[in-house]
C-alpha cells in the first residue's frame, strides 16, 4: 500500500460516515469530469475546422486522392521519370482523364435521360399504387413525407454554407476550394517524404518515434481504405453495368459510374443507386424486370459485403456499420454530400490512429512492469 493509499483511507476515516461520498459516486464524478474536458476540446477542435473549411476541406479531399496518386507517381520515378515530371503527370493527366469521361458520358446520359422522362414518371406512378393498394399508403402523404425530407435534407447540408459563405457566392468558395485542393494534391504526391521529414525534424525528440509510428499507421489505413474502397466499389460497378446490360436496361454506362461514385459512400450509397436502377428498369421493362434488376443488384452487393469485403479490407481499418452510420450522419449533417463521402475515410484514420496509441501505451506499461519486476530489491 503506497503513501497515497493510506492518505485517502485517513482522509475517509476523519469524516463522519453520513457525509463520505460513495466510492462509485466519485468514480462516475472523476470520469465525468475527464469526459466533459475531452468533449469541450473535440468541439473546440470541429468549431475551428468547421470555420477554416476553405483550408481544412481541400487538405482532406488532397489526401484522399493523393492515397490513389502517390503509388503511380512513385513507379514512374522508379522507371527514371523525374520527381516533378511524374506528380504532374499522375495528377494532370488523372484530371483530364476524369474530365475526358465525363465529357464524354454527358452527352448520351442527357440524351437518354430525356427519352426516359415519361417512363419514369409513369414507374413512379406505378410505385405508389402498389403500396397504396397493398399497404394502405396514401399517394399524397407518401409524396408529402418525400418532400418533407428531401426539404430537411436540403437544410441540413445547406446550413453551414449560409454560415460560413458571409455573403460570398458559393462559385467562387467552391473554385477556390478546387484550385486548393489541386495544388495541394501536386505538393502531396510530389514532395509527400520532404513535409513529413520537415514535421519530424520539429518535433520533441521524445516523441519522435510516436509521431512517425502514429503518421505511418494513419497513412496506412487511409490508404488500404481508399483503395479497398475503390476496388470494391469497381467490382460493385462492373457486376451491376453487366447484368444491366445483359437484361437490356438503359443507362447502363451512366448508372455504372453512379454506381462506383456512391460506393464510396457505405450501406447508403449501394441502397441509393440500386433504388435508381430498379426504377430506370421499372420505366422500361415493367414489373418482372425490375425484380431481375433487384435480384442482380443484391447478388452483386451480398458478393461484395461476404466476398470482396473480407479480402479486400483485411489490411485496413474495419468499422462496424454503427460506427460507419453515425460518421455519415454526422458528416452530411456538418457539410452535406462531401460530408458523407470523406466521413468514412476520416473516422478509419481516427479508428487507427487511437489503436496505435493504445497498443504503445500497453507496451510501455509491459516494459514498466518488467522493469519493476526484474530491478533488485534495495537494501535499507
Amino acid at each position: 500500500m503506497n503513501d497515497e493509499e493510506l492518505r485517502r483511507q485517513r482522509e475517509r476515516r476523519s469524516i463522519p460516515e453520513r457525509l463520505r461520498v460513495p466510492s462509485w459516486l466519485q468514480t462516475l464524478t472523476a470520469w465525468t469530469w475527464r469526459l466533459l474536458v475531452v468533449l469541450i476540446g473535440v468541439s473546440a477542435i470541429l468549431v475551428m475546422l468547421i470555420r477554416l473549411y476553405i483550408v481544412t476541406l481541400p487538405v482532406v479531399v488532397a489526401l484522399v486522392l493523393a492515397t490513389l496518386c502517390v503509388p503511380v507517381a512513385r513507379w514512374l520515378e522508379a522507371h527514371g521519370a523525374h520527381r516533378m515530371v511524374a506528380a504532374s503527370t499522375v495528377v494532370f493527366g488523372g484530371i483530364a482523364a476524369f474530365a475526358g469521361i465525363i465529357a464524354a458520358l454527358t452527352p448520351a446520359f442527357v440524351r437518354e435521360v430525356r427519352e426516359l422522362g415519361p417512363t419514369v414518371g409513369e414507374a413512379l406512378d406505378t410505385v405508389l399504387l402498389f403500396l397504396e393498394d397493398n399497404f394502405g399508403w396514401d399517394r399524397a402523404e407518401v409524396l408529402t413525407m418525400f418532400d418533407e425530407g428531401m426539404q430537411a435534407l436540403s437544410e441540413q447540408s445547406g446550413r453551414l454554407a449560409s454560415q460560413v459563405l458571409s455573403g460570398a457566392t458559393i462559385a467562387v468558395q467552391s473554385v477556390t476550394a478546387l484550385v486548393l485542393s489541386l495544388v495541394l494534391l501536386f505538393f502531396f504526391v510530389k514532395d509527400g517524404a520532404q513535409i513529413v521529414d520537415w514535421f519530424l525534424a520539429r518535433t520533441p525528440p521524445t516523441y519522435r518515434d510516436t509521431v512517425r509510428a502514429v503518421g505511418r499507421r494513419a497513412w496506412f489505413a487511409l490508404t488500404g481504405f481508399i483503395r479497398g474502397t475503390a476496388l470494391v466499389a469497381l467490382v460493385d460497378a462492373l457486376g451491376i453495368g453487366i447484368g444491366l446490360a445483359i437484361v437490356g436496361v438503359p443507362l447502363v454506362l451512366p448508372i455504372a459510374v453512379l454506381v462506383f461514385l456512391a460506393s464510396f459512400i457505405p450501406i447508403i450509397g449501394a441502397f441509393v443507386t440500386g433504388l435508381l436502377a430498379m426504377l430506370v428498369a421499372l420505366a422500361t421493362g415493367g414489373f418482372q424486370q425490375a425484380m431481375i434488376v433487384l435480384a442482380i443488384v443484391l447478388g452483386v452487393q451480398q458478393l461484395e459485403s461476404n466476398v470482396l469485403q473480407p479480402v479486400i479490407m483485411r489490411r485496413a481499418v474495419n468499422l462496424h456499420p454503427v460506427v460507419i452510420l453515425t460518421a455519415l450522419a454526422a458528416g452530411a449533417t456538418l457539410i452535406g454530400v462531401l460530408g458523407a463521402f470523406l466521413a468514412v475515410p476520416v473516422a478509419a484514420v481516427a479508428a487507427a490512429v487511437g489503436n496505435e496509441l493504445r497498443l504503445r501505451h500497453e507496451a510501455r506499461l509491459r516494459t514498466g512492469a518488467a522493469t519493476a519486476t526484474a530491478s533488485p530489491p534495495t537494501a535499507d
